[in-house]
């Protein structure tokens, strides 16, 4: 989770967004993620699938990393890999 902090140079827009997130039951947090999310769509970011992909690897890559720490990188990373495999088996 990364925290931002939005600064509204119209108070109006912003009693507004949080008066009709309240309605809806849902914090202002919530209420910005969508719009911004929406307006990434719009521009042709990056869809759902491929942020899903994205996470897995990014998943796999840390786990990998893990594993690797304090080995010698002067091991390939097949040996590596072959090394980790021998450990879990």
């Amino acid at each position: 989770m990364r925290r931002v902090t939005v600064l509204f140079d119209d108070e109006q827009i912003y009693r507004e967004v949080k008066a009709e997130a309240a309605k809806e039951g849902r914090p202002v947090k919530d209420v910005v993620a969508e719009a911004l999310k929406d307006w990434l769509r719009s521009r042709g970011g990056i869809s759902e699938s491929d942020r899903e992909r994205r996470r897995l690897a990014l998943e796999a890559a840390d786990k990998l990393r893990a594993e690797l720490a304090g080995r010698d990188m002067g091991e390939t990373i097949q040996d590596a890999l072959d090394a980790i495999r021998g450990e879990r088996a």
